[in-house]
């Protein structure tokens, strides 16, 4: 039975204590080379770590402005896609309407109308469309959807209607509806279900982009008189009274012909917007890359440094292993 002694095993304790030192130390050399960080970042930076902190929040920030800009340009991308189709549709149907021979047909009538009152279902359908669970035109109340259905609005409309035989009352009784203010029973009051405040946006560190337009804005509701006008000639308004059929209808032509303006001044609004989010991510993207370099300075592991102390660790482990091997030879027979 070998017995070691007490000399043996304080010695082999140390060369024990001795490798394990040189392998953290490799450890730590080696992530360091591959990563190109410090480990220690205290102990470089001596304890002040006041500027890596503010770097770091900093860089925390602006990748939130980031997300929140990426929103608000899909956000701002469906709004002008919306108004845009919207413009277009509009525009092309009040020609139509305004221009349409005095010689009418019944026939033409019924087609017009129903043509009308398709766009105006689509349109609400516009408005009432969504980016990422949240509703284009509902100002801050993006959760909900601005506007109730287009028959529910056609319906309510037909009520305000009822009774009226001429293209002017009828014509002036729409335009009422949709420009009475909150609280009378109107438009607001039924059709519309968002706030009246527009979606306040934070894209940069001096920057809030505040997205304004809402199915509530006037250059909306201008073109909705004109569509609802000539829809509700799809619906019995009027009927048996040609004249006054084709009067209404051209009417709603000229009022969605006046409306155009209004509309593209709506959708510059928001190429404006468009424009605000893109020169703020181009200037978060320099800062960031800025903040960055100033960040790495400050965790960057000297490269050449660290391979010279990596190559020394393992001379020195390597040598501890050659020491280690040479004393488990000895014997005491060679020395007596």
């Amino acid at each position: 039975m070998t017995v070691q002694s007490i000399g043996d095993q304080a010695r082999a304790f140390a060369m024990q204590s001795a490798s394990n030192r040189i392998k953290t130390t490799l450890a730590t050399l080696t992530a360091e080379l591959t990563s190109g960080e410090v480990s220690d970042l205290g102990a470089r930076l001596g304890g002040k770590t006041q500027n890596l902190t503010g770097i770091e929040a900093r860089l925390a920030m602006l990748a939130q402005f980031k997300s929140n800009a990426a929103e608000a340009a899909a956000h701002t991308a469906g709004m002008q896609e919306a108004l845009t189709a919207i413009h277009s549709m509009s525009e092309k149907l009040g020609q139509s309407l305004y221009i349409e021979p005095a010689g009418t047909t019944d026939a033409s009538v019924r087609a017009r109308s129903t043509e009308a009152a398709t766009t105006f279902q689509t349109v609400v359908g516009r408005l009432n469309a969504s980016v990422g669970q949240r509703f284009l035109f509902s100002g801050i109340a993006s959760d909900t959807p601005p506007l109730v259905s287009a028959d529910d609005m056609l319906a309510e409309l037909s009520n305000v209607v009822g009774g009226l035989t001429t293209a002017v009352d009828m014509a002036q009784a729409v335009s009422d509806w949709f420009d009475a203010p909150a609280g009378t029973g109107g438009y607001a009051d039924f059709a519309y279900r968002g706030m009246a405040d527009g979606l306040a946006v934070p894209v940069g560190e001096d920057t809030t982009l505040l997205l304004e337009t809402t199915a509530l804005a006037s250059s909306v509701r201008d073109t909705f008189k004109g569509l609802a006008a000539a829809a509700l000639v799809d619906r019995g308004a009027l009927a048996g009274n040609l004249q006054e059929e084709r009067a209404l209808l051209r009417d709603a032509g000229k009022n969605l012909i006046e409306a155009s303006p209004a509309l593209v001044a709506e959708m510059a609004q928001v190429g404006y917007a468009q424009q605000v989010i893109a020169s703020t991510h181009t200037e978060g993207e320099a800062a960031t890359a800025t903040l960055q370099t100033a960040r790495n300075t400050l965790r960057e592991a000297d490269p050449l440094a660290t391979a010279t102390a990596l190559n020394d660790a393992e001379t020195r482990l390597q040598t501890l292993y050659a020491v280690i091997g040479r004393l488990s030879q000895l014997k005491l027979v060679d020395y007596i």
